[in-house]
């Protein structure tokens, strides 16, 4: 009896068993999420940006017109001075005793001419004599203003606004009419100075604009104006750029920085698609992007690549068109026709995916 009931109880295991499904043929199918983004097409401005230079645009040496001892010096190297400061004071002793002797004989002179133009407007006296009269008092009008701009020329006065870049006398020593007794660099405007490649000078009709940053002032990028582009390469095969830029607006800037230029051409170039660089994937040296389907599969594609784009992207010359789809990350664990879901979009309204 014993026997007949295990017989039994193992004959209503094994059916038991036979009428369980098989987990392996019926579990679903793992999906891989996979994000995904549209190709898009290239950008129409290429953006450059090269090393440049901050110098000034002018130094003007600073000169007396007149000859003498220096009697005074009002500045040091790296002064500020504006446009019409005294910089230096000669001795006037010797040009005071002109001024004056200029004078005595411009009373007399003037004197004896108004006394001769009285006697002409009467009558009285020749022509001829009145003629000398009238061109004596000329040229010794003539003299006393020559004298007075000589004593006025004993001060040296800056032209421009600016700063002192070097001293080349000291006070007492002898100076001559035209010797430069200072330098001033010129701070109306300064000059950015940067060398741009063949294949960017060749599209300067296209440049857009031009701007720099000097990370050591400020992160915000300064306008810059073109002045002048050298018509000759220099032994680089490089073309130098001259820029302008206004210190007033950006008074902590001076001549000797380095900046990072940035200039910005259109591109007349054919118009390119582009992807991420984390769509591609190589393959026995190939390039491929795996391009999502509408039947929710991938297809693996060879692409041929172009240059950067300058913002995490790369121009494709042929393989794919702009708004295909193209899987983003995790491109190196996927299998051809492989089936997969695609990330959600990020929302800024709906962050962490909350909503």
């Amino acid at each position: 009896m014993k026997i007949i009931k295990n017989g039994l109880f193992l004959v209503f295991c094994l059916l038991l068993l036979a009428g369980c499904p098989g987990r392996d043929n019926n579990q679903s199918e793992m999906i891989r999420k996979v994000k995904i983004e549209p190709v898009m097409q290239a950008d129409t401005l290429l953006v450059k940006h090269f090393p440049g230079l901050i110098k000034e645009a002018n130094e003007v040496n600073l000169a007396f017109r007149v000859a003498g001892p220096i009697e005074k010096i009002f500045v040091k190297e790296g002064d500020y001075v504006k446009a019409g400061q005294v910089v230096s004071q000669l001795d006037i002793r010797d040009y005071t005793v002109q001024l004056e002797a200029a004078q005595a004989q411009y009373d007399q002179v003037k004197a004896e001419a108004d006394r001769v133009i009285e006697l002409h407007n009467r009558q009285s006296i020749a022509g001829n004599d009145y003629d000398k009269a009238v061109s004596g008092l000329k040229m010794v009008t003539a003299q006393l203003k020559n004298a007075k701009d000589q004593l006025n020329d004993t001060k040296l006065r800056a032209p421009v606004s600016g700063y002192i870049h070097k001293v080349n006398f000291l006070e007492k020593e002898l100076v001559d009419a035209g010797m430069p007794v200072a330098s001033l660099i010129d701070v109306g405007h300064y000059q950015v100075e940067v060398e741009i490649p063949v294949s960017l000078y060749v599209k300067r009709d296209g440049i857009v604009s031009f701007s720099a940053v000097q990370p050591a002032v400020s992160d915000e990028p300064f306008p810059l104006q073109l002045f002048s582009v050298s018509k000759k390469a220099s032994n680089n095969q490089l073309y130098k750029l001259q820029l302008g830029l206004n210190p007033a607006s950006h008074p902590k800037l001076a001549p000797g920085m380095d900046v990072q230029v940035t200039i910005v051409c259109i591109n007349d170039t054919d118009q390119l698609a582009c992807v991420p660089l984390n769509a591609l994937f190589n393959e026995g040296g190939k390039s491929f992007v795996w391009i999502y389907q509408s039947d929710s599969t991938v297809k693996k594609r060879e692409i041929v690549t172009g240059k950067l784009t300058g913002d995490g992207r790369i121009s494709i010359i042929r393989g794919v068109e702009v708004d295909e789809q193209v899987v983003v990350a995790g491109v190196n664990l996927l299998k051809e026709d492989e089936k997969v879901e695609p990330l959600a979009s990020f929302s800024e309204t709906n962050v962490g995916g909350l909503l």
